[in-house]
């Protein structure tokens, strides 16, 4: 199963970007993408809008698109949970995303911390942007977090963004239920990544569908045993995520 572990559909107003169904749809069939995990981004709609639209897309593409949650913490505790129910149980999502640069939030704040409670409450993964927007996006500051909530799977999107990989991978050498995925990473850092630690702790997302056939290279450049190969292309996200749960 090749699966892009980060993708969307929507829009932010925060980096002035479109991300539209048809354009990811269209990239995963000429890229050989078998699933997509999709979140929205911060938009001028309501995040209810922006992730019951995702919801519909999964249902026009079953088994090919599955939903992860994105919207800000900075709401009161018992809405963030109850949205994050509503799309975990009844849509069927698998994730939740924390943008600390996009939303503005702290992860090591009162509010940063609501999306990790909730992440654990609900049993889904919590995928964290790491990289541009530090100090808030700054890898280490998951640490404390990954420590505190040691049964929580939190993937380090972008893996640090280069400029923090190495950071990013110190907070992975530390936390176990840390994860790396490395998009807009060298191929030099993902293969540095593998190497120490492992196949099964790194995960390829594109994160705009357009960029998924670099990362994709990437990974082909490296003539990875078959074993590794397929968890980094797919098989640690399918794990992580609990994919097959949603057949």
């Amino acid at each position: 199963m090749i699966v892009n572990a980060h993708a969307h559909i929507g829009e932010s107003r925060v980096f002035d970007r479109k991300f539209s169904e048809q354009t990811l749809i269209d990239g995963m069939n000429k890229y050989g993408i078998d699933v997509s995990i999709v979140q929205p981004l911060i938009g001028p709609k309501s995040y209810r809008e922006y992730h019951d639209n995702i919801a519909d897309a999964a249902a026009r593409y079953p088994g090919r698109i599955v939903g992860m949650t994105a919207f800000s913490p900075h709401i009161d505790r018992d809405d963030y949970f109850s949205e994050v129910e509503r799309c975990v149980k009844e849509l069927g999502f698998v994730g939740v995303k924390l943008h600390p640069f996009e939303m503005a939030v702290d992860p090591l704040s009162e509010d940063g911390k609501v999306a990790f409670e909730a992440a654990a409450e609900f049993g889904v993964p919590l995928m964290v942007h790491t990289g541009v927007g530090s100090p808030f996006a700054g890898p280490a500051k998951l640490i404390p977090r990954a420590q505190e909530f040691p049964h929580l799977p939190i993937i380090m999107a972008h893996a640090g963004l280069i400029i923090y990989t190495h950071e990013a991978m110190i907070a992975a050498e530390i936390c176990q239920n840390l994860y790396l995925e490395p998009s807009w990473c060298s191929y030099y850092l993902v293969q540095k990544m593998i190497e120490k630690f492992g196949s099964e702790r790194v995960m390829i997302g594109g994160d705009h569908i357009l960029n998924y056939p670099l990362e994709k290279l990437k990974v082909e450049l490296l003539e990875l045993d078959e074993e590794d190969h397929n968890n980094v292309m797919g098989e640690t996200a399918r794990r992580v995520f609990r994919l097959d749960e949603q057949k």
